[in-house]
């Protein structure tokens, strides 16, 4: 029968590559966004940090779950010899680095995700909501170091005394407590900012429940951080099923803000062009604007190839329109007017959307979703578009 401490070491050090595979395919496929790595993005230097964290909780709970700590019941400590002793301190300034690696990973994962949300309701009424969910993590992340480094347990070195005098030293109970209070509500928050747009997105119902899927998956997130306590709280001493949903939570987050990114490198590398899945329909391509081709155009833009929009803002991130038009008598001619779009170079086409005909070409709400408001006064339309078009690689 294989010991727990075995099968923890096979569970985490199983779990790592996964997770630093998906940080490379997150990195190459911004990059194939990008154009070069010189062009990466804050949230990527981030993510390339969270390796390091990511490290630092593995190797951390495997010392652990080889150490004895000074979690311990009443009395044991005192029938250690000194070997025991010093493996047992050893073991606890483990315990102490754990928990610091640990709320780095968590906390700089966030960070990734929220920068993400910035990028994708510039513009929109949920910015707003982004920077407050920022906030709060900013204030819980403080405030959870300075209540676990400076108040649940004086002097600093009782996390690594055998025995502790105060028994929150070595159970940790009171800073479990509130980083998981910060921990679950800041990701619970962290949910309602993409899902309210995708929801009221116009469209396809099968990619608006694969898109509110990808977003949804911060409830695992949640899920794990939950069990993790769970456990420290219920386990008698000398269980490691605790630190089993450390390793868990750690990799789970990870990959929930790694996912979002890798459509472009699996595009390149299935040829499964533009996440969408454009209708197709026949007729005369010089007459209505149809064809029988690849792709669709506006009524009288002909083949434009050179008036594709973009797929994303020169960052990399899902394009985030606001604009105000003057319009002459309100929406004007062909505003407001359903066209289908054209495809990218990839031959995979555009998402169907709101186009705003222009002389010289269009603008369009398509592909990720969108959210259109239009307000009409004196002539002024306003329009706030959420744009994620097709991948140009």
């Amino acid at each position: 029968m294989v010991s727990s401490v075995t099968a923890l070491t096979i569970e985490s050090w199983t779990l790592y590559p996964f997770g630093v595979l998906l940080i490379a395919a997150r990195i190459f496929s911004r990059r194939i966004l990008l154009g070069s790595f010189n062009k990466l993005q804050i949230d990527d230097w981030i993510m390339l940090f969270v390796v390091v964290t990511f490290t630092g909780v593995i190797v951390s709970v495997n010392q652990v779950s080889h150490n004895l700590s000074n979690y311990l019941p009443p009395g044991a400590a005192e029938a250690f010899t000194s070997e025991e002793h010093d493996n047992a301190v050893y073991g606890s300034k483990f315990v102490m680095i754990l928990e610091q690696f640990m709320l780095a990973n968590t906390w700089l994962c966030k960070a990734c995700l929220l920068i993400l949300y910035h990028q994708m309701t510039l513009g929109l009424k949920h910015n707003k909501l982004v920077k407050i969910v920022g906030g709060y993590c900013v204030l819980g992340y403080v405030l959870v170091q300075i209540l676990y480094l400076g108040v649940w347990c004086r002097p600093i070195q009782q996390y690594w005394q055998v025995p502790v005098d105060d028994s929150q030293c070595a159970s940790y109970y009171h800073h479990l407590i509130t980083s998981a209070v910060f921990n679950i509500t800041s990701d619970l928050m962290m949910l309602y900012i993409p899902l309210p747009i995708l929801i009221k997105a116009r469209l396809p119902l099968k990619r608006k429940i694969v898109l509110c899927g990808v977003f949804s998956l911060g409830v695992l997130v949640i899920l794990s951080a939950i069990l993790n306590r769970y456990y420290n709280f219920t386990e008698p001493y000398g269980s490691l099923i605790y630190l089993d949903w450390y390793t868990g939570e750690a990799a789970t987050s990870v990959f929930v803000a790694n996912v979002p990114h890798l459509w472009p490198l699996l595009s390149r590398l299935f040829a499964l062009g533009a996440f969408n899945s454009l209708r197709r329909t026949t007729g005369n391509s010089s007459g209505n604007g149809n064809s029988s081709g690849k792709g669709f155009y506006p009524k009288g833009s002909g083949n434009h190839k050179s008036n594709r929009a973009r797929p994303y803002d020169q960052h990399g991130y899902i394009q985030t329109e606001s604009e105000e038009r003057i319009a002459s008598a309100g929406a004007g001619p062909g505003a407001g007017t359903t066209w289908p779009l054209p495809d990218t170079k990839d031959g995979a086409g555009l998402e169907l959307g709101s186009m705003d005909r222009k002389p010289m070409g269009y603008a369009a709400t398509a592909a990720g979703g969108n959210e259109k408001e239009s307000e009409h006064r004196d002539g002024i339309v306003k329009t706030v578009q959420i744009r994620q078009y097709s991948n140009e690689v």
